[in-house]
């Protein structure tokens, strides 16, 4: 059982176990923290700074990042101080400057307060640099298609040499992620495409499905799979089928069989 600690958000005291962060503490209180870099399927890294919060009691007065902050016995946070909305309203001026028509950041802004941008660059680019494609692309699928490039304003997300990626399996998990729909997946007839406002970044051709013989997912994509799910436990990858076929086969007397264990094609997410 975890140990668990004794701590204040915004003047109420609350517990939460050793190991949590303080923004996950915030989040099950109901507590509105700001975040775009955050998921809770990825590790957090703090990126994009929307969700700082104003600490103090067990450690010294200061701003820090809730996401990678793990609680602390007598921490004391708060989360809407002067400070922390100037600061967070800050952040939001920068990132809608060069994404002024991002939903996301749009929500975000209207909630704190945002009405314009003093920083506006002329650019309309989606993408926030929060990192997410990156990480569930590396951390999670394990194929290591995305990349950071460059610094400072320059810095962005592309694939090596900038080039269509040869390690991309098509699964699509970079656009699941993305908060503001700047990575996008797209099935056209037998073609998928993975593409960014300024660049593809990968191309397949889509297996058809062995029922219907619609077109639904990269080989690459059911190899992996295969690899993952089936070929760990000694079984091999039975016939292609795709999600639509899966759910009627489970209202069949004899369900065929699929390699999706009757609950569609997943992301890997």
């Amino acid at each position: 059982m975890a140990t668990m600690v004794n701590l204040t958000i915004n003047g109420k005291e609350i517990q939460a176990p050793e190991g949590m962060t303080v923004l996950e503490a915030a989040k099950r209180e109901g507590v509105f923290i700001p975040t775009l870099c955050y998921h809770e399927a990825l590790e957090p890294e703090g990126t994009c700074r929307l969700c700082i919060v104003e600490v103090s009691g067990s450690l010294r007065h200061a701003i820090r990042v809730s996401c990678i902050q793990e609680v602390k016995e007598g921490l004391v946070v708060e989360t809407e101080t002067e400070r922390i909305k100037k600061n967070r309203r800050l952040i939001i001026e920068l990132l809608l400057g060069r994404s002024p028509y991002s939903k996301e950041l749009l929500d975000l802004a209207a909630r704190c307060g945002v009405v314009t941008s003093r920083f506006r660059t002329g650019e309309d680019d989606a993408c926030v640099r929060c990192g997410r494609c990156v990480r569930v692309c590396r951390d999670q699928i394990g194929a290591y298609a995305l990349c950071w490039v460059n610094r400072g304003y320059d810095r962005k997300i592309t694939t090596d040499f900038e080039r269509l990626s040869e390690y991309c399996i098509g699964c699509g998990s970079c656009a699941q992620v993305c908060p503001t729909g700047a990575i996008k997946i797209e099935d056209r007839g037998d073609e998928r495409k993975i593409y960014t406002w300024g660049q593809v970044l990968a191309r397949f051709k889509l297996e058809k499905c062995k029922e219907c013989g619609r077109p639904f997912a990269p080989k690459k994509y059911l190899d992996r799979i295969n690899e993952k799910a089936y070929k760990t436990k000694g079984l091999e990858l039975v016939d292609y089928i795709c999600p639509e076929c899966v759910k009627k086969a489970e209202h069949r007397p004899t369900p065929v069989k699929t390699p999706f264990g009757g609950g569609g094609m997943p992301f890997v997410v």
